[in-house]
């Protein structure tokens, strides 16, 4: 798999430049949206705009939403795809670019990326359920993990307005991740608004870890949903969580998850060993550990590149955690019997 290093960041486009304080928008609503979209800029998901206003209701496309994946993952690496209506020069084009790496979209038929068009909640459960991690897997080919109730949408009185291709992604996310809609509601078929894309995020991830340091639920409100760790220089220790602990590509040097009890996924986006070594056979693999795993765990997704990880488990029985390593050729786990 080739990876590009990012040597220059394309700009965003003016109109979305101004960042501020989340309380100082004009247009900021009140109640859910608002309480939301405050988290969304603190997070860094959303940014204002150069007239002082977060224009919540405006709806958001999918170039749009390809910046903010990238912003929430601190994606790093770049696709080979070139799509016919992405030009080069475009505002969008990096962010495109980095979101297709991490398969959160695709091109349609025609190798285009469409990337003015509106995006709809069954298109953005997709996108999520895919970065976040939800989505139900197979391993070894046998086993299913992470399969979401049959039933959990059936709560939702507009579930059949769901396309058959999306309601694997509903259901990931309201089975797995915990989704509870917009007003009881999927609305499948409306384009997201800027506020609503906060709030659903508002549901889905609890917690971002941009700063090193040790995080215990002693000192850390962890929340009640989904964990996205930044950077590097962190250890998450003793979190017991039925939610996703997710190490974006912004892990770049040594982080830790110990004794932890999980019986959602650990996803590694992270931990990539960017000085891989050549061996006599010129294979490439990683030689550099940056990411240890250890606990009772269930589910463990190692989604990078050149990711050489220590790797231990509580489990009663060891078979019980189940581990998938996307490029097991540059990949590879070094097991241990402690935290340590």
């Amino acid at each position: 798999m080739k990876i590009t290093k990012i040597i220059a960041a394309a700009a965003l486009c003016g109109a979305m430049l101004c960042t501020g304080s989340a309380l100082a928008f004009e247009d900021m609503p009140s109640g859910t949206m608002g309480a939301a979209l405050e988290a969304a800029v603190e997070n860094k998901l959303l940014n204002g705009y150069d007239d002082n206003t977060i224009k919540p209701y405006n709806n958001i496309t999918r170039a749009e939403m390809a910046a903010i994946i990238t912003r929430a993952m601190s994606i790093r690496h770049n696709s080979d795809t070139v799509f016919n209506d992405v030009s080069s020069g475009a505002w969008y084009a990096d962010d495109v670019s980095k979101a297709v790496y991490m398969g959160a979209f695709e091109g349609d038929e025609n190798n285009n990326f469409n990337p003015d068009n509106n995006i709809t909640f069954q298109e953005a459960y997709a996108v999520l359920a895919r970065v976040l991690q939800y989505t139900p897997r197979m391993h070894r080919g046998t086993i299913p993990v992470m399969t979401p109730a049959d039933d959990c949408i059936d709560s939702f009185s507009d579930k059949g307005e769901l396309a058959d291709w999306a309601q694997i992604y509903a259901k990931a996310l309201v089975g797995n991740g915990g989704y509870t809609g917009i007003d009881g509601l999927l609305k499948p078929l409306a384009y997201v608004t800027r506020g609503e894309f906060a709030m659903i995020m508002d549901q889905l991830v609890s917690k971002y870890i941009d700063e090193p340091g040790t995080y215990t639920p002693d000192n850390t409100d962890f929340g009640n949903a989904a964990v996205i760790v930044r950077c590097g220089d962190v250890t998450i220790d003793g979190l017991k969580t039925t939610k996703n602990i997710i190490l974006s590509y912004g892990v770049t040097s040594k982080t830790s998850i110990k004794n932890i009890v999980s019986s959602a996924s650990v996803d590694v986006y992270g931990g990539i060993d960017e000085t891989p070594v050549k061996d006599a056979d010129g294979n490439i693999s990683a030689d550099e550990v940056i990411v240890s795993l250890y606990g009772d765990m269930y589910d463990v997704r190692i989604l990078s590149p050149y990711t050489l990880f220590t790797f231990g488990t509580t489990n009663a029985d060891p078979k019980t955690c189940m581990v998938t390593i996307s490029d097991p050729d540059t990949s590879m786990p070094l097991l241990i019997n402690s935290a340590d």
